[in-house]
């Protein structure tokens, strides 16, 4: 019997057994390989200022996970080894219509009144700090603490990281039903003090559940180029399309967001969306060699808030449903549910994420 059961090894789920390995035994399950699933998709940002319209409560869960995030990446960095190509280059947020720089200067008026280094630029500003973007521009915003990081790495960090620390990890598990500190698959039960459902896009598929969940996918479809070397530095945001430069020499391109159920194909309209948007954002880039295309299947809810907190199974805790932040929100997730088990109250309030609003 262990103290703590994980069930799904992605991004979230790894970060909470590693935080709890440190006073717990911990148990985690997934399904397939971990980190293969959502998290492996993922483009990295960490950006909670460049959608932020307000200061409201999920804004604060995000800039909280950011802020944990330095010390998050030199614990992993230092106990895996492994470099995660953090970046702290900051975002540069584009507008070419008038809309959309009416949106930007309102962006930058509360987020400068509320003590951020954010800057508004003109388009010859833009120019110098990344020479070879060519879409027209009216207004930009740049936010220097904005910062990104390569998930795959990441994954491969934090599982090493579990492993140092003592977590048992067990691939190729489907878990059938909950009860109350009890899960039951292939015939068989298994018994922890607290049990974690953190399995992203399939979190509402055990029996026994209360209250019941409404989790469902969001695909989103992504490309990388091969970038040369400096060609961009910073993360570039224009309308639904990004890049992401890292410093391994790749430029991620995203992302589609399509509610297709559980479809995950690579398609010409995705694809083609995204190499329009990019070669609007840079002509440059229709140079550069595609790598790689992939999608992922995002976790989300109907009011596209995560999901944390204690079900009405005893010994039962959500922390699923991040949508399109998991890697972002994976600190700070870790930190609310290591409270809920220790039986402290999270540092945060998380009563606007309580499973009880799908009751």
């Amino acid at each position: 019997m262990h103290d703590v059961i994980v069930i799904g090894g992605g991004v979230i789920g790894l970060s909470i057994a590693r935080q709890l390995a440190g006073s717990k035994s911990v148990l985690l399950l997934d399904r397939g390989a971990t980190g293969q699933a959502t998290s492996h998709a993922a483009a990295g940002m960490l950006s909670p200022l460049s959608e932020a319209d307000n200061q409201g409560p999920f804004f604060q869960l995000c800039r909280a996970s950011l802020a944990l995030y330095d010390q998050f990446i030199d614990e992993l960095q230092q106990e895996s080894g492994l470099n995660v190509a953090y970046s702290k280059e900051g975002l540069l947020s584009l507008a070419s219509s008038e809309a959309s720089a009416a949106t930007l200067r309102q962006r930058y008026e509360w987020q400068r009144q509320a003590g951020f280094g954010v800057e508004l630029l003109l388009p010859n500003q833009v120019k110098k700090m990344e020479p070879l973007v060519t879409v027209p521009i009216i207004d930009a915003l740049f936010m220097p603490a904005e910062r990104s990081v390569a998930p795959r790495r990441l994954l491969n960090a934090i599982r090493e990281s579990c492993f140092a620390r003592g977590v048992e990890i067990r691939t190729g598990v489907h878990v059938d039903a909950i009860s109350p500190n009890t899960i039951h698959f292939a015939h068989t039960t298994m018994q922890a003090a607290s049990i974690i459902i953190a399995s992203g896009v399939w979190s509402g598929e055990f029996e026994g559940l209360k209250p019941r969940i409404p989790i469902s996918p969001r695909k989103g479809q992504i490309l990388s180029l091969a970038m040369p070397a400096g060609a961009f530095r910073r993360m570039i945001r224009w309308g639904h399309s990004y890049f992401v430069p890292r410093s391994t020499g790749e430029l991620i391109v995203g992302a589609t967001n399509e509610d297709v159920g559980f479809e995950s194909a690579v398609t010409p309209a995705g694809l083609g969306r995204l190499l329009t948007d990019a070669l609007a954002i840079s002509s440059d880039v229709g140079s550069y060699p595609i790598l790689e295309t992939w999608t992922g299947l995002r976790p989300a809810t109907p009011d596209e808030l995560p999901i944390l907190g204690s079900t009405a199974v005893p010994g039962v805790y959500y922390a699923t449903g991040h949508y399109r932040n998991g890697v972002l929100l994976a600190p700070i997730t870790a930190s609310i549910v290591t409270d809920l088990v220790e039986g402290r109250d999270p540092s945060i309030d998380i009563r606007p994420y309580s499973p009880s609003r799908f009751s």
